[in-house]
């Protein structure tokens, strides 16, 4: 008879994998399982893959655990006293004044000020397609180190990760971490053109497009519930006032249809 495992059981089996070679992984760090509350958040945003700033010092503290600071030799060593002390991290990283501002900030202002969720109170968090920190961003790995990234189990934990906590709707950042995870998800979105490509006062503005879906399965997880994904061929940190605009009162529209 197959033992059900527990979320808690899944995570620390992930903890345990040994990370993919040649893949940039910053040396000797942990996987992210989350980046704030992700046990209680109503949404997520979702990106790649963690950057490897975040295992960078602030003030001397370390952001996430590393096998250094846990004093292991191995992932293989990782116990469930060791997955405690790493999610703790993960869980308070809003709370531990270690925040990559210069990344999360205006990401932060936008889901807020779109939806009313909010990293810091714990109702919204951030999760990646791989929970891996690489040294080159997700657009500089070939195919091979991608799917590689994601081969440890990645996916199907974050499928758990949605399937066990309190999500409604998931966000997606930019057209390449959109287009690549529902890609991965296996979910056929909806392309809603928000704006044309146009000119104004001599100014090009570029063409702002949303992509919209829902599914009850991530990487053949099935949720039990029917989650709303919402992606955006723009970038928050690059976007400039007026494309945040209408993006959020696109989002507005959107989740009161839910």
């Amino acid at each position: 008879m197959k033992t059900i495992q527990t979320l808690d059981e899944k995570i620390l089996s992930r903890l345990q994998q040994s990370a993919p070679e040649n893949c940039t992984i910053v040396p000797r760090s942990t996987p992210v399982i989350a980046f704030g509350r992700f046990r209680t958040a109503e949404i997520a945003t979702i990106s790649l893959n963690p950057s490897y700033k975040e295992f960078d010092l602030v003030n001397g503290k370390n952001r996430f655990h590393t096998l250094d600071s846990l004093g292991l030799h191995s992932y293989a060593d990782i116990k469930a006293e060791h997955g405690e002390q790493i999610l703790d991290y993960c869980e308070r990283y809003f709370e531990r004044n270690v925040v990559y501002k210069d990344w999360f900030n205006r990401i932060s202002k936008f889901i807020k000020n779109s939806t009313g969720y909010d990293y810091y109170e714990g109702t919204a968090c951030h999760l990646d397609l791989s929970q891996w920190a690489t040294k080159d961003i997700w657009g500089k790995l070939n195919n091979y180190q991608q799917k590689d990234l994601v081969s440890t189990g990645d996916i199907e934990l974050l499928g758990e990760i949605i399937k066990y906590g309190n999500f409604h709707t998931l966000f997606l950042n930019g057209k390449k971490t959109t287009m690549e995870i529902f890609n991965f998800f296996d979910v056929q979105p909806k392309k809603v053109l928000l704006r044309q490509t146009t000119k104004i006062d001599g100014e090009i503005k570029n063409k702002v497009e949303g992509f919209v879906s829902t599914t009850r399965s991530i990487a053949g997880v099935e949720i039990g519930r029917e989650i709303t994904l919402i992606g955006r061929n723009t970038y928050v940190k690059y976007a400039g006032d007026d494309v945040l605009m209408l993006i959020s009162e696109w989002i507005e529209n959107e989740l009161s249809k839910r």
